[in-house]
């Protein structure tokens, strides 16, 4: 039987690849093996979820389709109205039959040029997003397809947002084991500042044995409850010059989030001070120094603005937790153009057996312990 290799991960998906996946018994694979045979698998299923799309688009009786698969008609008819994708995006479906990209990353796209309605825009949005979504996270691809769609249409992303904004609520869900799910649905800027508050909250509790999530859940039950602690927080949105002059209406970027519309990036800045933050020819932020070991705020401030507030770990979209080195101090200087924001999980990889350097260019390299090697490209605005 044909070994599992690492080129069969850049192959397109097939039934021999589907045979030796099957054949395989994933217990007796090297850990470098199984990564690749779980990519294989990926991109069978993305295969498959291509097929399902091409066979709702035509087939009519959705009575019929929901009885064989003992669904709700409701839910068979709702994947059927998706598998309009496949006339509005082609190239990105044509990518998921090829498995370079999933269901999940094709539906974030589509779920934000859907309500576009000049065809021609459409096409605009996906021609900037074809080369790049193989190798974006489904959260890089939702910010850069959303900030696509408000460049593209940016009083129609405006109308919407605010048609949006009237469909805000609350739901309550019972759980298990006498647990329940509150779920709120806000405006993008007031829901970030209610989770920086519950955040700064939580970590002004006492260190005990809970976690931050759930020092959080009782600092909303301490503040809901009329106990907590009137406490400022800091939002960072970022917008250009001609945005806040309304020069133009490209969108802003909220911290943490991602594009939110112009009129509400220019609402926000006046609400508090402003700071420059001068970018080079490739709009990625440019550094301020600093020879302390530890970065000042200001410093630290501009690190997480610089590598758009999430973690640059590959595929991480967690929110920038630790500040660390690329080169180990002293020997590298403490400035921002050596300096990367990671989660604490990733800061601990690059302290324990990952390796990560940096190109002048603010290009990110991951070296992992199977020899596999990964990229992060800088943030640009």
């Amino acid at each position: 039987m044909e070994e599992i290799a690492r080129e069969l991960e850049s192959t397109e998906p097939s039934g021999a690849m589907l045979d030796l996946l099957l054949g395989a018994d994933p217990s007796s694979l090297t850990p470098d093996q199984q990564i690749t045979a779980f990519i294989m698998a990926r991109k069978i299923k993305a295969v498959a979820d291509h097929v399902q799309l091409c066979i709702l688009h035509g087939f009519e009786d959705t009575t019929e389709m929901a009885m064989a698969l003992r669904e709700s008609e409701q839910s068979v008819v709702r994947q059927k109205d998706r598998s309009e994708v496949l006339d509005r995006l082609p190239r990105l479906c044509e990518q998921l039959r090829r498995g370079e990209i999933d269901l999940r990353r094709l539906e974030t796209v589509d779920e934000r040029v859907v309500h576009l309605t000049d065809p021609a825009k459409v096409t605009q949005v996906e021609d900037e997003l074809v080369d790049a979504a193989p190798g974006l996270t489904r959260t890089q691809l939702a910010r850069r397809a959303t900030k696509l769609v408000a460049e593209a249409d940016p009083l129609g992303y405006d109308q919407r947002r605010q048609k949006a904004r009237e469909e805000r609520r609350v739901e309550f869900s019972p759980l298990p084991d006498g647990m329940a799910e509150l779920r709120l649905r806000l405006a993008a800027i007031d829901a970030r500042q209610c989770y920086d508050t519950l955040t700064a909250d939580a970590r002004a509790l006492i260190k005990d044995g809970r976690t931050t999530d759930q020092k959080r859940a009782d600092a909303f039950l301490d503040r809901f409850l009329g106990y907590g602690i009137d406490r400022k927080v800091q939002v960072h949105v970022t917008l250009s010059m001609e945005t806040l002059m309304g020069l133009t209406e490209d969108p802003g970027l909220l911290d943490g989030y991602g594009p939110i519309a112009a009129d509400s990036a220019r609402e926000l800045a006046m609400l508090g001070p402003w700071r420059g933050i001068l970018t080079d020819e490739h709009e990625r932020a440019t550094a301020m120094t600093t020879h302390k070991y530890r970065p000042d705020t200001r410093c630290r401030e501009l690190i997480k603005v610089r590598d758009g507030g999430t973690c640059s770990a590959p595929g991480c979209t967690t929110p920038i937790q630790e500040i660390d080195h690329t080169i180990p101090w002293p020997r590298g200087k403490t400035d921002p153009a050596q300096l990367k924001g990671y989660c604490a999980h990733h800061h601990h990889k690059k302290h324990a057996n990952y390796t990560a350097t940096l190109d002048e260019d603010g290009t990110l390299h991951w070296n992992i312990p199977q020899g596999r090697h990964y990229t992060t490209q800088p943030h640009q605005y």
